[in-house]
C-alpha cells in the first residue's frame, strides 16, 4: 500500500467511489493575527492498495505536526478494508479515495504544518500547508 496523491482544500468528500474535491491544491493560510482559527479544512487523498492487501484491515493513522515535529492534538485513526471489483484481475492495484475533513482547526504560530499519513509504523505521505502573515503594502516577498 502506498499513497498516490494527496492534497490540501476547503472541502472534500467521497462518493460513489469518486473524490469531489472544492477549493483543493492550496498550500497557504494568511492569518493578520494570532492564534487564527481555520473554519473548515480537508486532507483528500488517493491510496494504492494492491491486489494481494484487499479483503484486510490496513491501519491508518493521520497526525497535524507543526514545523518542529510537534503533534497539534489533531490525530485519526481508522482502518480501510477494500474488497476486488468485479473487473479487477489479480495483481491489479485498487486505488481508493479518501477525505477527511477538520472543523475550526487553531494555529497559535505562523510556520509549516503538515498532515502526515501512516500505516503501522510506516509514513506512507504527507500533505504540507502554511500558515503565514500577510505581506505589508508595498513589501516585497522574500526570495
Amino acid at each position: 500500500m502506498e499513497l498516490a496523491r494527496a492534497l490540501i482544500a476547503d472541502a472534500a468528500i467521497v462518493q460513489g467511489g469518486k473524490l469531489y474535491v472544492h477549493g483543493g491544491g492550496w498550500d497557504g493560510i494568511q492569518a493578520n493575527a494570532l492564534p487564527v482559527t481555520h473554519p473548515s479544512l480537508a486532507l483528500a487523498y488517493v491510496m494504492r492498495i494492491e491486489y494481494s492487501e484487499a479483503m484486510t484491515d490496513i491501519p491508518i493513522v493521520i497526525e497535524l505536526l507543526d514545523e518542529d515535529e510537534k503533534s497539534l492534538g489533531i490525530k485519526v485513526e481508522g482502518n480501510v478494508r477494500v474488497g476486488h471489483p468485479p473487473i479487477a484481475q489479480p495483481g491489479d492495484p485498487l486505488f481508493v479515495p479518501q477525505a477527511v475533513t477538520f472543523n475550526m482547526l487553531q494555529f497559535a504560530k505562523f510556520g509549516t504544518y503538515r498532515f502526515r499519513i501512516s500505516s503501522g509504523r510506516t509514513t506512507i505521505g504527507e500533505a504540507a500547508f502554511r500558515v503565514l502573515q500577510p505581506l505589508s503594502v508595498g513589501a516585497k516577498p522574500a526570495s
